[in-house]
């Protein structure tokens, strides 16, 4: 697994667990997620973790790195996710396409922005 293939999972892993703290340790201070479902407009990282919040529970995820393009110390990075869990407390089952623009901070990736679009069925 390289470094970006293990940031994606870190991430959907701290999804899972519900952790907004984890969930924020893998996102620069200035990201914008451009679409989230149920927020009509691309908000920050404040706005979409506290969105987060008993709204959603990811109960099981498979993650597939579709492309990966690096430019420097920016990643862009195609992901598609089969996921299952509850959303606004009824069972959802769908698979996502994600593109993720990823920064080199340090030794790590951190996300900067991010596109999810459901996969065609």
């Amino acid at each position: 697994m390289d470094e970006l293939e293990a940031a994606e999972q870190g991430l959907l892993n701290a999804l899972q667990r519900g952790d907004p703290t984890g969930i924020a340790a893998f996102l620069r201070d200035d990201f914008l997620v451009t679409t989230a479902g149920w927020l009509p407009e691309p908000v920050g990282k404040e706005v979409w973790l506290g969105s987060l919040a008993g709204r959603m529970t990811l109960e099981r995820f498979d993650l597939r790195i579709l492309a990966t393009r690096t430019y420097g110390n920016v990643s862009v990075v195609l992901v598609e996710s089969a996921q299952e869990g509850t959303h606004e407390g009824r069972p959802f089952a769908m698979t996502f396409h994600y593109t993720d623009v990823w920064v080199r901070d340090g030794d790590g990736w951190l996300l900067a922005a991010r596109h999810a679009s459901g996969a065609p069925s």
